[in-house]
């Protein structure tokens, strides 16, 4: 048994650690491990209400042992009202995860954060999609938000931006009107991150925002057009569904200065985007020149689209400066190879990195590995994964790239998937 003695200098020095050391403790401890701190000493009482970070997640719900079927929900939201209701101080983050509880209070605890100086709200809803509360317009102080699963409405008119918000991603948004998402982002001046994935209700995608330097889209939507986006440097577009419309004026419009930008230095296209460019045949005009690209990925490719494929010819060929290229192809029918033409004279001499996914043997995926390793100079490395094929394929695949010339001395071809492959590594 300790002695009275012991147990008083044991105390002390709890009691004395620097308010500087308590906090860098309780920002690293969940906020259930946080709060029993306050058993340990009058100083740690009250501490853990004066947190900046206050995350609501699912490490806060198996904490709690909450269960969405079983468990109480009003009791769930009453302890995060409490909590905010006792807080003391400023809250920079807040991270919510709702797993099937009631969110009526959101509005309310928005409300709070909107007064107390919040820099990060990331709100991850798990059940139906609902009306996000428009308390979200009066957090001036944001720098970075995160929504999942709601109703957007356009800002109120009295909405005069977020003018620190560097980091925006709207995941699964039902956007209530057409405009929504361009009256959002036309007045945060500073947003420099913007990811938009599986929305519904938007259509036509107008994006003005002069300081993004990376755009991400994952959608469906039918033309694409950009005000002033001078600072982008990374876009990824990816298609989840092909159009029924014809390419628009907007968005060969957007194409075009996408090629003019001096600072763009990544394009990834993916799903059904080159197969709606090639149908538009936008890229073929001379101006559509990426003299600034370093990378480039064009993923589920269908090869045997003489479209498609005749596309990826053409769009390599308007990036003459680029370092990395990164390709992966679908199956699809075997074409013959007589159709299939590529301009010889054409020379890449930049390109240090060729990775192809999904090869399966086919005459078109063949011949533009032929033509890829003819005009690399410089190229060091080509990897590449095959389809689901048998070994057998494989190795016959293997053989015949293992005999296409390549233009750089350096070049080496990699295998890269299973285990058992190991002995195909290098060819």
């Amino acid at each position: 048994m300790a002695c009275p003695e012991t147990s008083t200098k044991m105390e002390d020095l709890i009691s004395n650690v620097p308010d500087i050391v308590i906090d860098k403790i309780l920002e690293k401890l969940p906020i259930r491990k946080a709060a029993q701190t306050s058993v340990l000493s009058k100083q740690w009482r009250h501490t853990w209400l004066s947190l900046k970070s206050l995350i609501f997640d699912h490490n806060f719900r198996k904490e709690l042992k909450y269960n969405a079927e079983t468990s109480n929900r009003r009791e769930f939201c009453l302890i995060i009202s409490s909590i905010l209701l006792h807080h003391n101080g400023p809250v920079h983050d807040f991270v919510l995860s709702i797993l099937g509880c009631d969110l009526t209070n959101h509005s309310q605890w928005i409300s709070f954060l909107s007064k107390n100086g919040v820099r990060k709200i990331v709100i991850i809803n798990w059940g139906d999609t609902m009306d996000l509360t428009s308390y979200i317009f009066r957090c001036t102080e944001l720098v970075h938000l995160e929504l999942y699963n709601f109703n957007l409405n356009p800002p109120p008119t009295d909405f005069t931006g977020f003018p620190y918000l560097k980091h925006l991603e709207l995941l699964y948004i039902n956007f209530t009107k057409q405009n929504s998402l361009h009256s959002l982002i036309r007045s945060c001046k500073m947003l420099a991150t913007l990811k938009l994935d599986n929305w519904s209700g938007m259509d036509h995608i107008v994006i003005d925002a002069p300081s993004l330097q990376t755009l991400i889209l994952i959608g469906d939507f039918e033309s694409l057009a950009f005000g002033n986006v001078r600072s982008l440097k990374s876009i990824s577009l990816h298609l989840t569904k092909m159009p029924k419309k014809l390419v628009t004026v907007e968005t060969i419009d957007a194409v075009n200065l996408l090629a003019s930008s001096s600072q763009l230095q990544t394009i990834q296209f993916g799903g059904y985007l080159c197969q709606f460019l090639a149908a538009g045949g936008i890229i073929r005009s001379p101006q559509n020149t990426f003299h600034h690209l370093d990378k480039l990925c064009l993923t589920y490719l269908d090869l045997s689209d003489y479209g498609v494929f005749s596309y990826l010819l053409a769009i390599i060929e308007c990036c003459p400066y680029i370092k990395k290229l990164d390709i992966s192809v679908i199956p699809g029918e075997n074409v013959g190879p007589h159709i299939l033409d590529y301009n010889y004279n054409y020379k890449l001499n930049h390109l240090l990195e060729i990775s192809i996914k999904g090869i399966r043997g086919s005459c078109a995926e063949l011949k533009l590995v032929e033509y890829l390793l003819v005009i690399s100079v410089v190229l060091e490395n080509m990897f590449f994964e095959f389809g689901n094929v048998g070994i057998e394929s494989e190795l016959k695949m293997s053989k015949a790239l293992m005999r296409f010339p390549r233009a750089s001395t350096k070049a080496s071809l990699v295998c890269q998937e299973r285990p058992w492959n190991f002995f195909m590594a290098y060819l």
